[in-house]
């Protein structure tokens, strides 16, 4: 008896095992593609998204994906990764694209950089770039669900070498990523699902950390166990928006026909949960308060994207204690509060400002800073810096003046102006990454204040110059008489009656002769006597 029973306990065993293993082979159908570029040849390096990949390539693989990854790629290796990922996602259940590093928008369609990229002419687009239309050509048919994740809205320097060579007609380069339409047929199969680091056309930032404040946030939320992932972006933007104070707001477009999970799915509770108190906010609403987490939702996606005042009060006043309150309250104060130009700040006390402001409208400094000279400079710090094209101009010529090579001071940072300030960096004991902080840029301003007044001294001397040399007058030229035509009945007449050529005056000898006419033709005689009447000369 004993021994049967060990069989059929052995047969179940076995039995679980099978529905076990198939389970996970079905969970596990998920692909990912992964790629993280930062060592640009032609642009400024990017300090985040080489790590950034890496910790989203890690969270995906403790999700169940089969990761393709890629760091600092160039075209070649761009183009190879996603050919792998075309062919081994064609039959998954859900297939996921990552990418951070430089994207550009031209004439409303987006483009990802590889690390070799040189875009100096419009073909370039076409031969040296991948265009996100190819992303969404490898994901997998219907019914897969299709995601795709960009965090590519930097300010990137290269779209302005572009838009130097691109006709006029076509010159439409902007900054950030344009939007993209997902809805439509995919709507009822899988559907796809296209998330931004910020809003349409703006610029998202690296921060000061490793990793930037989307990829962090979405690190943290995106393989949250049951939470759908859509959920998960919600909390993304909440966290981003709340930690540049506004300046960075995620978003995303999805045509979703059913529920995503990145993580483990939950199991629905044994007993419901027990209602909050009302000195309590629920982090998210579940059974019958779903419909009204959604309303929420919605109120509150219109009200960050219009951004204005009377949305955020708007809000409040129907969700005064809902998930966003906080942040909608953060929003008012920042639009009642008075501005504050950072720029035109006396050094020392824009030294007070920390990174962890991270705001150009910061009007109270933070009671400590760790030592903000020796932070590393990233595109956020530098933007909280406030610097207007006044005042770029004015750094440029402080570059300048100290011997940096510079096209001019036009208040347009480009590559030789970053290049510049990373130059500076160096040679100051600072981390090279070509963007200021506060602090430093007080420090350069104080060092370069003798070279840069020698310099535009120099600059009023030669300008003085040439106004006087353009100044000195010129000998006047009397203008020529201008001869005009005989009209035309006049000229009819003379070509009709030319007038007899005038005689030329006869060279004859002296006056003392007279001409006189004979039988044999003329002959002269002394002008005392008088022709003969023979008409023979006399000899």
């Amino acid at each position: 008896m004993r021994f049967w029973a060990a069989i059929v306990g052995l047969f179940f065993l076995a039995v679980a095992d099978l529905l076990q293993a198939s389970a996970l082979a079905a969970g596990n159908n998920r692909v990912a593609l992964v790629i993280g570029n930062s060592k640009y040849v032609y642009a400024p390096a990017l300090p985040n998204p080489a790590g950034d990949a890496r910790l989203m390539a890690d969270v995906l693989r403790k999700a169940g994906f089969n990761v393709i990854e890629g760091v600092d790629l160039d075209y070649a290796g761009m183009r190879d990764r996603l050919n792998k990922f075309t062919e081994a996602s064609y039959d998954a259940d859900t297939a996921l694209i990552y990418y951070a590093g430089h994207g550009m928008q031209v004439n409303g369609k987006n483009y990802l950089i590889p690390i070799d990229a040189e875009l100096t002419a419009p073909a370039h687009l076409k031969t040296r770039t991948i265009q996100i239309e190819e992303l969404l050509a490898a994901l997998p048919p219907d019914p897969a669900v299709g995601i795709v994740i960009l965090d590519a809205c930097r300010d990137n320097p290269l779209a302005r070498t572009l838009a130097a060579s691109l006709p006029k007609s076509r010159s439409t380069t902007a900054p950030g990523l344009a939007p993209i339409d997902v809805s439509g047929s995919d709507v009822g199969s899988g559907g796809v699902l296209i998330a931004f680091a910020t809003d349409p056309g703006a610029v998202s930032y690296d921060g000061n950390g490793a990793n930037s404040p989307y990829t962090m946030s979405l690190a943290r939320h995106l393989a949250e166990p049951g939470v759908e992932i859509q959920s998960a972006l919600t909390r993304v933007r909440g966290e981003v928006t709340a930690e540049t104070d506004g300046r960075q707001r995620p978003w995303h477009n999805a045509s979703l026909g059913r529920e995503v999970f990145i993580g483990p799915q939950a199991p629905p509770p044994a007993a419901p949960a027990p209602q909050p108190s009302a000195a309590e906010t629920p982090a998210e609403p579940t059974g019958a308060d779903a419909r009204g987490w959604e309303i929420e939702q919605r109120v509150w996606d219109e009200a960050s994207k219009r951004n204005t005042l009377a949305h955020y009060e708007a809000y409040l006043q129907q969700f005064p204690k809902g998930a966003f309150a906080d942040l909608a309250r953060l929003n008012i104060d920042q639009f009642k509060k008075p501005p504050v130009v950072v720029g035109n700040t006396p050094p020392v006390a824009a030294d007070t400002e920390s990174a962890a402001s991270r705001s150009a409208t910061a009007a109270e400094p933070p009671a400590a800073a760790a030592n903000p000279e020796t932070d590393v400079g990233t595109e956020l710090t530098e933007s909280a810096i406030g610097l207007d094209r006044r005042e770029k101009i004015d750094l440029q010529e402080r570059l300048l003046a100290i011997g940096y090579e510079l096209d001019g001071a036009d208040g347009d940072f480009g590559i030789k102006t970053r290049r510049a300030i990373g130059r500076w960096q160096e040679e100051n004991q600072l981390a090279p990454t070509t963007f200021l902080t506060s602090k430093q840029y007080g420090r350069l301003k104080l060092d370069t204040d003798d070279a840069v007044k020698s310099y535009r001294a120099q600059r009023a001397s030669e300008a003085e110059a040439k106004k006087q040399e353009s100044a000195t007058p010129q000998k006047i030229q009397k203008p020529q008489p201008v001869v005009r035509a005989k009209p035309r009945r006049d000229r009819q007449r003379e070509a009709a009656n030319p007038r007899p050529a005038p005689k030329s005056k006869a060279t004859g000898r002296k006056s003392g002769f007279r001409t006189c006419s004979g039988i044999d033709g003329t002959f002269e005689v002394p002008a005392s006597q008088r022709c003969p009447l023979s008409g023979y000369a006399h000899y």
